[in-house]
């Protein structure tokens, strides 16, 4: 104390002599380098050492500190990541005094952290397999969803998105699939709070990604672990380093402009070529029917439309980003505020975002007390179209198939509505005359307390409360579609609310600077809630009322209201040590123990092992000779993770209500119930046992590194919902544990710096990752003779019975396997396949299926790229691909069927077949329509200049850039696009239903003040 005491008097004492003699002054200038590149340091700060006086370097890395009192003094130049370099002066009276400084990378302030469970540790010191990516390395361009920008970028991550929508989600999957029903997707932890909504927050706002992707880095989060765990660390302000002085306020402003178009459509026919297929249906027809004419096969509408070009449109987004962060010595802040608004390229698909965050720390009790909170608001618009499908109002659907010489309005300029064929719609009408909106508002606060008990020992106390609400509304006047149509609405709401509050004791101790020792341990207690109401009706009477007032509308049936309520609790206790000796040798386990209302009464709690070592062979003194190897660190860890992500009461007897009966005493009508389920007390967790061994490496000065990992994972006890017979069971289904998948892949990640020059500079990485699941177990699941369980049903006009399906789950088949009937030809109108007898059928039903490929990829890739050039110029760009993977070709056969032209479009192909004879068979399976669906995408490609700010006071920075997104796919397949969404266990699905892929060129700036 009696030091900070007389430390804080000099520095008043020095203020007070140096404004006395104010009158006799001089000045310092120079400029401030790298002293291993001889590069400039913009930014860099020089200050009067024990005064409050100083400049930071500007663009060109030089700095004046003018108005300093005579005599000698200290002058010190600092930078983060750098060493500080002092020197002692002589001011000069009227003089200027130049001083070059030279600072050198301070190699411990560079070691990279990342960010583990509970805690944070060198990357260095890492047992377990993590990837850590910055805000920098980010996907660049028009993001729908923050998680778009580790598309590519971490290997083993799988994240794709089936179509261009803006207001769809991203599927991520981290070292392949596992599980039946249970939920697939990793568990995201923002600023240390589980299950947060990542589309919660801005992608201005995220600092960096830390994925953990083997058991032994998630077992730490037990029951919630098994399908990785991605941590997102948002930024924050930062605190003073002066004592006394204030951190500067600083503002960040971003805008971004971008229009999207619609990428590929499909190659249906003009209204021309349909005209031509009717005059050769029309040929074909002549000899049994010769007074036929063309208006005699289908009646022509007389005029030309595309009505692919009808229903999309140029998309435009806007998205601005403000920010601002500063502190002082015991204090931080940041906040930000944002708003984004998409415009879809399909017509009637918009979003609107506005993000608001604030995150502040503050320490007390001469810094041994951390006290830290975040809000973070999110408040979402969204505009949809139904186009999933091939109902009345599915867009897509209708688009496609509707005849292209029918015209978009009347004589009378209302809507067209000729009727063709069932559930033949005009998608202009449905676009503008339909509302289907949702309004979403999410919440993610947290506060956080951190008391060093003793040197070493922390303790914290942090609670978290999440919250998403969403209402909805959907509209449909009387009169919308071509057939009777008394008009129908809807409304509901959802809340769902998690409440967690954790502790944790944290001991961190290094003994003769060669062991070092941290222990963890700790309590978590989660509530997850969910309520939500809906209410429907139909015969619309006002439609300037619409779903505002269900009053408006007259019919009401049992089963329109609805309403439901539920939750759940997990509570886990944990603690983890970890253990190194001099850098070299390392060794942690961590343990877990979950309880969760979610099972049965006899499984409701799991233990969730794991245990890890490293050997950092590059600090080794036979090592110390090859001096081109800066790291060469092996790894290994065996873990056990779990899986709790299904419904809540699915361990218990749930019964729901099931019709109107009249009650035989009374004569009154009562509602029945029925079970949904059986009772199932011995419902457990899927339980994840990975083994995984790693290798880091850098050489030549850390211009190459990366990491290779190879892995195998057993996920056991999978969750499902399974057939029983009744009786003696109360219900058809129960919840159970059966089956097994393993996962088994390699994953490398590579780092360069290709070139480093003065002037020109390029950093390059690439990831690739190779994973196959396979099922090895599928227990007590429903399964046809040949012991397949049938998945990957497709529905559509004409495809009605248990085999239009084209998955299949069996021992030994990949997850994701096509199970497909081959196709040999045609006979008499219709398609003939290989039987189940040995012969040849006609009946899809009858057929002989063969697992004959994998929506699985074999390879996974992304190669991403920064390149700089005369300090001021940037040019960033990013390959990613899939090889090896098939996609069934859905679209294709619904319309490559002549039988349903010329009243419905189709495409060229139905002309062929036509030829052939295919006049019987409709659409239908066959492995004919299952194609390669390997890709090579250019992601985005950017260029950006860098201002050179350094004439203008109130602007540090300012970068504008131009940025194009999918500018380029390479690929052989047929489709609109090859990339669908993989997650689950059954994927690979191109129906119908795609909302194409767009292409997006965007211009934007990044300033800061």
């Amino acid at each position: 104390m009696s030091k900070l005491i007389l430390h804080t008097l000099s520095v008043v004492i020095l203020t007070i002599a140096f404004s006395v003699s104010y009158g006799q002054t001089g000045s310092v200038s120079g400029m401030v380098k790298d002293k291993s590149s001889g590069e400039t340091m913009p930014g860099a700060n020089v200050l009067i050492k024990g005064t409050l006086i100083g400049q930071s370097a500007d663009f060109d890395g030089k700095f004046l500190i003018a108005d300093i009192p005579v005599g000698t003094v200290e002058i010190e130049a600092s930078f983060v990541g750098y060493l500080p370099v002092t020197k002692t002066i002589v001011i000069t009276e009227g003089k200027t005094l130049m001083v070059n400084f030279d600072l050198t990378p301070d190699a411990v302030a560079l070691e990279e952290t990342v960010v583990i469970g509970y805690g944070v540790q060198k990357k260095s010191d890492k047992t377990g397999a993590i990837s850590h990516v910055t805000a920098d390395e980010l996907n660049q361009g028009s993001l729908t969803d923050p998680i778009q920008g580790l598309q590519g970028k971490a290997a083993g991550v799988l994240i794709t998105k089936k179509g261009g929508d803006p207001n769809a989600g991203f599927s991520v999957r981290i070292r392949g699939s596992a599980g039946y029903e249970s939920n697939t997707q990793p568990l995201f932890v923002i600023d240390g709070v589980p299950n947060a909504d990542p589309t919660a927050i801005a992608s201005e706002d995220i600092e960096s990604y830390n994925v953990l992707k083997d058991a032994a880095s998630t077992a730490i989060y037990g029951s919630q672990g098994a399908n990785g765990v991605i941590i997102i660390t948002t930024k924050k302000g930062s605190m003073s380093q002066v004592k006394g002085k204030k951190s500067p306020a600083k503002v960040e402003l971003s805008s971004r402009m971008s229009f999207d178009k619609v990428a590929n459509t499909l190659n249906v026919l003009s209204a021309d070529e349909l005209r031509k297929f009717a005059e050769l249906k029309l040929q074909a027809s002549l000899p049994g029917h010769p007074d036929w004419t063309v208006d005699s096969i289908f009646t022509d509408g007389g005029t030309s439309t595309d009505w692919q070009k009808e229903i999309y449109r140029l998309g435009v987004t806007n998205e601005t980003h403000l920010n601002f962060y500063g502190g002082d010595e015991n204090s931080s802040y940041y906040g930000s505020i944002g708003r984004s608004t998409w415009q879809g390229v399909m017509k009637g698909t918009e979003k609107d975002r506005t993000n608001a965050k604030v995150n502040l720390s503050h320490k007390a009790l001469n810094d041994k007390l951390t006290l830290s909170g975040n809000l973070t608001t999110s408040f979402e618009n969204n505009d949809y179209e139904n186009y999933g499908g091939w109902g009345k109002d599915d867009i897509i659907y209708q688009a496609i198939s509707r005849n292209p010489t029918d015209p978009v309005f009347d004589a009378d300029g209302n809507y067209d509505k000729t009727q063709r064929e069932f559930n033949y719609e005009n998608p202009l009408a449905i676009i503008n005359m339909v509302t289907n909106v949702r309004d979403a508002k999410r919440y993610n606060a947290n506060i956080k307390a951190d008391l060093e008990i003793t040197k070493g020992l922390i303790g914290s106390v942090s609670a978290g409360y999440l919250r998403s609400d969403q209402e909805g509304t959907y509209f449909r006047p009387a009169g919308v579609f071509a057939s009777a149509d008394n008009g129908f609405a809807r409304r509901y709401y959802e809340n769902n609310v998690q409440k967690i509050i954790e502790t944790t004791l944290n001991y961190n101790k290094k003994i003769n600077d060669f062991h070092n020792i941290d222990v963890i341990a700790g309590h978590s207690w989660q509530e997850n809630g969910y309520d939500g109401f809906s209410a429907q009706a139909t015969n619309a009477q006002s439609p300037g009322i619409g779903a505002d007032n269900l009053q408006s509308l007259v019919d009401v049936k049992w089963g329109d209201v609805n309403s439901y309520r539920g939750e759940s609790r997990l509570i886990g206790m944990f603690g983890r040590v970890q253990y190194n000796f001099n850098s070299t040798y390392y060794a942690s386990a961590s343990i877990r123990r979950d309880g969760s209302t979610k099972f049965g009464e006899n499984n409701r709690w799991g233990w969730f092992p794991t245990a890890a070592l490293g050997w950092s062979i590059h600090n080794e003194e036979f090592m110390s000779q090859v001096k081109w190897v800066d790291q060469l660190k092996l790894r290994a860890g065996y873990g056990v993770s779990g899986n709790q992500a299904i419904g809540s009461y699915r361990s218990q007897v749930a019964w729901q209500p099931s019709g109107i009966v009249i009650n035989p005493e009374t004569g009154q009508q009562v509602i029945s119930f029925q079970p949904a389920w059986n009772a199932n007390p011995d419902l457990r967790w899927e339980r994840t046992g990975e083994i995984n061994v790693g290798i880091d490496f850098a050489m030549f000065n850390s211009r190459i590194s990366g990491s290779l990992e190879v892995y195998s994972k057993n996920t056991t006890d999978l969750l499902g919902i399974y057939f029983v017979p009744v009786p003696p069971n109360l219900s058809n289904t129960t919840y159970a544990n059966s089956g097994a998948i393993t996962n088994k892949g390699i994953e490398l990640y590579a780092q360069a710096f290709l070139v480093d020059k003065r002037d020109v500079k390029w950093k390059s990485s690439l990831t690739v990752a190779h994973n196959k699941s396979k099922f090895t177990d599928l227990g007590d699941y429903q399964k046809d003779e040949d012991g397949v369980r049938k998945a990957g049903y497709i529905s559509g006009r004409g495809m009605v019975g248990d085999e239009y399906f084209v998955s299949g789950f069996a021992v030994g088949q990949e997850v994701g396997a096509f199970y497909l009937p081959k196709y040999v030809g045609i006979q008499n109108g219709y398609f003939i396949y290989e039987s189940k007898s040995g012969g040849f059928t006609n009946k899809l039903a009858d057929a002989k299926r063969k697992f004959v490929g994998s929506a699985n990829p074999d390879v996974e890739l992304g190669w991403s790229n920064s390149v700089t050039l005369f300090k001021n110029w940037n040019v960033d760009f990013a390959f990613r691909s899939l090889i090896g993977n098939q996609v069934y070709n859905a679209t294709k056969m619904f319309f490559d069927f002549p039988g349903n032209m010329p009243s419905l479009n189709g495409l060229p192909e139905a002309e062929d077949w036509y030829n052939q004879g295919r006049t019987m068979t409709g659409a239908t399976i066959a492995d004919i329509y299952l194609e390669d669906a390997s890709f090579v995408r250019l992601d985005y490609i950017t260029l950006a200049y860098n201002v050179n700010t350094s004439k203008i006071d109130w602007l540090n920075s300012l970068k504008v850039y131009v940025v194009a997104n999918n500018l380029f796919t390479i690929t052989g397949y047929s489709g609109i696009d090859p990339e669908t969404s993989i997650g689950g266990v059954v994927y690979g699905i191109d129906q119908y239903n795609v909302y194409p892929k767009t292409r997006t060129f965007s211009i934007g700036f990044n300033a800061s003040f």
